[in-house]
């Protein structure tokens, strides 16, 4: 049986056990409520007879009352109470009135009268008589010595109880199949709701579908997690469990607990998918990221997916790649450069200026004696070493004075800062430069890097264009650049290491661009 099948047999068999189990115990106390009812008015109405006056005289013996009209009277009251009998007897047992005038005179029928006759009680009972099998009420009657002279009964016969009782219940028909419609249509109405949920599919198909992603997702080398819409983790596959170091309980516990980003959190405020996100896990770890919103079939956010992949199998690849990209443009740039200072030489010998010759070639040693120096001997870092003198070349290619102050030194990283992360923040904001200046022989960049009082401080200015006034307070959102193409990812990024690293990040702008970067060291 299909689930919407078994959705709705269920709520139906749960509807008629309940409605049934109500309709029962309400027959069975509605039955006994209208029997003491009915047995309370029968006590009243022998009560009120065990008093009457007529009743009382005739008992006693005064036959100015004839029997007949005695009877009469009796008759009138008892079809307007609705019993089925109201019997006067004389301690004998011998009856005064009764609706067959033939059984007048003859003994009370069933035997239960002789309670009321010999203790003077009022009760109830129930016995055969000449009419049938009926319920009995008994009242004594006193004269005014208060000596019992008689009995008054009342009776109603059994079948005409329960047909009292039948049409009670008859009443409550309509509401019962009207509550087992509501029910059944709101069983209906559920499975298909139910169903609409979980997009058609049976449990059958559901487990199966379970599984199959449970295998895929487990076979997958990107990290896989899974959140609610409070940005608490519901599923994770091994390798998310690798690199956050997650284990089994700490499903249910919310993200920000295992990364140092809330990122997760704003995409699900903005319910906004996101992709090639880069996120900090923790010192060393750098994740990239894509999120993708969980959506219900009211479009509804059910949650978020983060598939992410550690870069840093990707950045030792990139590493080698781009070692061999900066040592090519090394190579073209010197080669460029020798070729240009050779055709001077060659024009200062064919002059005939050998002093020249001498001086030219002597500032060009100089020269790459003293950046050689600052560079091999104060940056220890290699990346980052490699990385300012492949800027360097770079610069000399295109003709920008490139100057690294000679008390630049690094000796050793900020505590929480990998190399690529230094390399990223210096290489950023030289390429900025280098964009912002002329290509002249006029455009200049000054950089120096230095530890000071446990901070380490980087400084990079120029002499270009600057900062246009209408992005300056947005410089470092992503996507704000005043280049063409995609660009403004660089201050972003530059500003989102430092964040991490807890340092502080300044620029002024006067006659190009001047950038004041501080972090610490080392970190509580």
């Amino acid at each position: 049986m299909k689930l919407k099948g078994k959705i709705i047999s269920l709520v139906i068999a749960i509807l008629v056990i309940s409605i049934g189990s109500i309709t029962i115990l309400s027959f069975i106390e509605m039955k006994k409520l209208l029997r003491d009812q009915i047995d309370k008015n029968m006590l009243n109405i022998a009560d009120s007879f065990a008093s009457t006056y007529e009743v009382k005289e005739y008992l006693k013996g005064n036959k100015a009352i004839p029997i007949d009209l005695l009877n009469s009277e009796i008759e009138k009251a008892r079809i307007k109470t609705n019993v089925e009998f109201i019997v006067i007897m004389d301690m004998n047992g011998i009856r005064y009135s009764h609706p067959d005038k033939s059984k007048i005179g003859e003994r009370f029928a069933g035997g239960d009268e002789d309670r009321v006759l010999s203790t003077g009680e009022q009760y109830i009972s129930t016995g055969s008589g000449t009419l049938g099998t009926s319920v009995r009420a008994f009242a004594p009657i006193y004269d005014d010595s208060n000596k019992q002279i008689g009995s008054v009964a009342v009776g109603m016969l059994y079948n005409k109880f329960d047909n009292e009782v039948y049409t009670k219940m008859y009443k409550f028909i309509p509401i019962i199949l009207m509550g087992l419609i509501l029910g059944i249509s709101g069983a209906i109405a559920l499975s298909y709701n139910i169903k609409k949920s979980i997009f058609g599919l049976e449990p059958e198909e559901i487990a199966l579908a379970l599984k199959q992603k449970e295998t895929v997702i487990e076979n997958i080398k990107e990290g896989i997690i899974a959140l609610d819409n409070n940005g608490c983790i519901t599923l994770f596959n091994g390798q998310a469990g690798k690199v956050l170091h997650l284990k089994e309980n700490d499903i249910g516990k919310p993200i920000t607990d295992f990364t140092y980003e809330s990122m997760a959190l704003k995409v699900l405020n903005s319910g906004k998918s996101m992709t090639n996100i880069e996120i900090k896990v923790r010192p060393g770890v750098n994740v990239m990221c894509k999120y993708s919103i969980i959506r219900g079939f009211k479009k509804q956010i059910l949650g978020l997916v983060v598939t992410f992949e550690d870069l840093s199998e990707v950045r030792k690849m990139a590493e080698e790649l781009t070692g061999i990209k900066k040592m090519a443009w090394s190579l073209r740039a010197q080669n460029h450069e020798f070729m240009n200072k050779l055709h001077t030489i060659s024009g200062l010998i064919q002059l005939e200026e050998y002093d020249e010759v001498i001086k030219f070639v002597n500032v060009i040693v100089e020269s790459k004696k003293n950046i050689t120096t600052i560079i091999s001997d104060k940056i220890k870092n290699v990346s980052l070493a490699a990385l300012i003198l492949s800027k360097y070349s770079k610069c000399e290619e295109a003709r920008i004075n490139l100057i690294i102050d000679d008390d630049s030194r690094v000796i050793k990283l900020p505590q929480y800062m990998t190399s690529e992360e230094l390399g990223s923040v210096v290489g950023n904001l030289i390429e900025n430069s280098i964009d912002a200046v002329k290509n002249d022989g006029t455009g200049e960049i000054y950089m120096k890097i230095f530890e000071e009082d446990d901070q380490m401080k980087i400084m990079v200015k120029d002499n270009g264009c600057g900062i246009p006034e209408n992005i300056r307070n947005s410089i470092y959102n992503i996507g704000i650049t005043s280049k063409e193409g995609e660009r403004g990812f660089g201050m972003y990024i530059v500003k989102k290491i430092i964040d991490e690293a807890k340092g502080t990040i300044k620029f002024k702008v006067d006659n190009g661009t001047e950038w004041d970067i501080s972090i610490p060291m080392r970190r509580s």
